[in-house]
């Protein structure tokens, strides 16, 4: 927002009844999204989701449907950071190199047809075995 008002019930109404619901620029700070769709309706904010054009999943429950169109809102114009996937401990052994480590070692394990099994089981009799280290 241009300049710092309060978000209150009565500046909402009379906002939406003047302005509409805010475009995506109006608003530069998460927050005070926040505090505006709070003070609207239900009703007031499925019409702004359909004016967006925005998709959410619809709940049975009240509570969780208004969370999931304000949130739907919100991402619009807050985007989610994608979440950095936590890498796996041997991530730097391939399949190859674990067999190799398990036949140089004349490590046995039950073999399996499913390579994320069969990574699997190598890597606890490597972990058994002190070949491999628990990081």
């Amino acid at each position: 927002m241009a300049k710092k008002v309060t978000i209150n019930k009565a500046y909402v109404e009379a906002y939406v009844a003047e302005h509409g619901y805010p475009e995506a620029e109006v608003f530069t700070d998460k927050k005070d999204l926040q505090k505006f769709y709070k003070h609207l309706s239900d009703e007031q904010l499925a019409d702004w989701i359909e004016l967006e054009g925005l998709e959410y999943t619809p709940n049975d429950s009240q509570p969780i449907n208004r969370m999931r169109m304000a949130m739907a809102v919100l991402y619009s114009r807050f985007p989610k950071a994608p979440s950095a996937k936590k890498q796996s401990k041997y991530a730097q052994y391939t399949n190859e190199d674990l067999m190799n480590l398990a036949i140089k070692h004349s490590i046995e394990f039950e073999m399996t047809d499913d390579d994320r099994i069969l990574r699997m089981r190598a890597i606890m009799a490597l972990r058994v075995a002190g070949i491999i280290e628990a990081k």
